[in-house]
């Protein structure tokens, strides 16, 4: 611009000169030296005030010209650090799909931003992805946001969300791509086990055999499963949103109960259940229920509300099997005491006749004749322990007796002391733990489970050297697991589970024994909700186990 400015000024001054020669020549006019020079210097003064001015908007230019280079060059570095800081991988591609830049946060998979400039983008994406989103976004100029598989470097695969903007130029063409990367393979597992359990909820809800009902605060019905709109032949739209006063009729809410159990819940926050709640209305028959109310919370906050479940049982099958048994149980207790009075009146008089022949008429029985007789009351005698056995068998479980605080040492005990006079005979040491549990049951049951246990380890001892029982307890599991052992003649694996079945005895030794006593064991034990075992091998002795709870056993059929 300057020297536009000089030229300019240059050429001012030479047609001013030739101006003045023309006009001195034309009109013969002379023309004074000073005047020529005032006018050269009025000329050269109005150029620099021109170049001055010149000089001051370039200036003013090129300091809006650097200022604005400082404001890109800071937007540019205020750019390059977010980008390099983002917690999100960031990357740009070209119209040919090869990285143009790649941030730092590569490393999460395994990468460099060196290793993969100017390569393919989709070198980290899984065989899924063909590109077929990127030829759109370049294609049709469009955003996208969409979920890809990346690969690591490691070959593990993460799930991602992937956001796409195009980039393009002044003139509107796109030039590549703009995209970021965020991570959420844990957020789509979550999902995914969210909508898995959601599903596996629903089907249990759905399999579950007794009706189920979702009640909010005030009582309205939110969700009934399949069992109750079977039951009671309704469909969804019958009775959700519907209020549990206009559905259930009021012997159930207030005669049964249900209202009351339902303040009690909402009040305490503790499942409550009703038994045998009887139900009668005009479209069902008379029906039996057990009805379970809980509340569940939705949300962790203290004043979210919470719903109330109902699951309610049809038991009246049940009920009338039950009444059924015990029907039956009675009848077959009559039949026991009958059969046992009918067995025991010959038993009797064949122990009677007997006795007679042998006291009154001995002198005209010869030795063989003794002999049978003499077996005949043995056999009486056995015949009368075995219906004894057959009746304590039939009356386990069936008529409870006092529960009480048994020692079991103090069992232990009175055992041995009615035992001592075999065990001394036979050389046996007994060794008993010397802190026993105590334990809440019938004393009788117990007693007869210690006795059969002892009373067949003294059986089977055989002919062992230095014979020894043990009797202790561990804790297993919530039950205390009492145990015999014995060095006796043990028993073949292949026999443990028959010798808990009525009337089954082992054939090596021969003893007296009903083959009742291990039935009746297993039989107490179950009954206290517990469980009875053997451990052994043929000549290696034998342990029983039998357990019961370390909470107050119930004998489960007591009904």
């Amino acid at each position: 611009m300057k020297r536009i400015a000089i030229i300019c000024i240059v050429a001012l001054l030479l047609t001013s000169a030739g101006y003045l020669f023309i006009y001195s020549n034309h009109f013969q006019v002379e023309i004074r030296i000073e005047f020529i020079i005032a006018l050269i210097l009025a000329a050269m003064l109005c150029g620099l005030l021109y170049i001055m001015s010149l000089d001051r908007r370039q200036i003013k230019a090129l300091k809006k010209e650097t200022e604005l280079t400082k404001e890109i060059k800071e937007s540019r570095d205020h750019l390059k650090n977010l980008l390099e800081t983002a917690n999100d991988l960031i990357y740009t591609v070209d119209i040919n799909g090869c990285f143009t830049y790649i941030n730092p946060m590569i490393k999460d998979y395994g990468y460099t931003p060196a290793e993969l400039l100017g390569k393919p983008f989709l070198t980290i994406l899984t065989e899924k992805h063909r590109g077929k989103r990127f030829e759109k976004s370049i294609g049709e100029k469009v955003p996208q946001i969409y979920n890809a598989e990346i690969r690591k470097k490691d070959g593990v695969i993460r799930i991602c969300r992937i956001s796409v903007s195009p980039l393009m130029d002044q003139d509107g063409n796109v030039t590549g791509l703009f995209a970021t990367v965020r991570d959420r393979t844990e957020h789509e597992q979550t999902k995914a086990n969210l909508k898995y359990l959601k599903e596996y909820s629903e089907k249990i809800i759905a399999s579950i055999p007794s009706s189920l009902l979702v009640l909010d605060r005030n009582l309205n019905i939110k969700l009934v499963n399949r069992t109750y709109r079977e039951t009671r032949g309704t469909g969804d739209n019958d009775v959700v949103g519907k209020n549990i006063k206009e559905v259930f009729p009021g012997d159930l809410l207030k005669e049964g109960g249900l209202l009351k159990t339902i303040d009690e819940v909402v009040e305490t926050g503790e499942t409550r259940r009703l038994y045998e709640v009887k139900h009668v209305s005009s479209d069902h028959p008379k029906k039996i229920l057990n009805i379970t109310v809980s509340g569940i919370r939705r949300a962790e906050e203290e004043e979210e509300e919470e719903d109330i479940i109902l699951v309610i049982e049809d038991v009246t099958e049940r009920a009338r099997l039950v009444e059924e048994i015990q029907e039956k149980n009675k009848e077959l207790e009559s039949f026991v005491y009958t059969i046992s009075h009918d067995l025991r009146a010959p038993i009797v008089s064949v122990q009677g006749f007997s006795s007679i022949l042998l006291s009154d008429f001995q002198d005209k029985l010869d030795d063989t004749g003794k002999r049978y007789l003499t077996r005949i009351q043995a056999n009486v005698r056995q015949m009368e322990i075995l219906i004894d056995d057959l009746l304590e068998f039939s009356r386990i479980g069936r008529i409870a007796g006092t529960f009480e605080d048994v020692p079991p040492t103090e069992i232990i005990r009175d055992i041995l002391n009615v035992l001592g006079p075999q065990l001394k005979k036979r050389g046996i040491k007994v060794n008993v733990q010397s802190s026993l549990p105590v334990i809440h049951c019938e004393r009788i049951r117990i007693y007869q489970v210690f006795e059969n246990l002892i009373q067949n380890s003294v059986k089977y001892m055989g002919d062992t050297e230095s014979p020894v029982i043990e009797v202790g307890c561990k804790e297993v599991d919530g039950f205390h697991e009492f145990y015999v052992k014995d060095n006796g003649i043990g028993i073949d694996p292949e026999y443990h589970q028959r010798i808990f079945q009525i009337f089954q005895r082992l054939k090596e030794v021969d003893s007296e024994g009903t083959g009742v006593g291990l039935a009746i064991v297993e039989r107490i034990a179950e009954v206290y909700g517990g469980s009875v075992r053997v451990e052994s091998e043929r000549g290696k002795g034998a342990t029983f186990y039998f357990t019961v709870p370390e909470k107050e056993p119930g004998i489960r059929d007591r009904k």
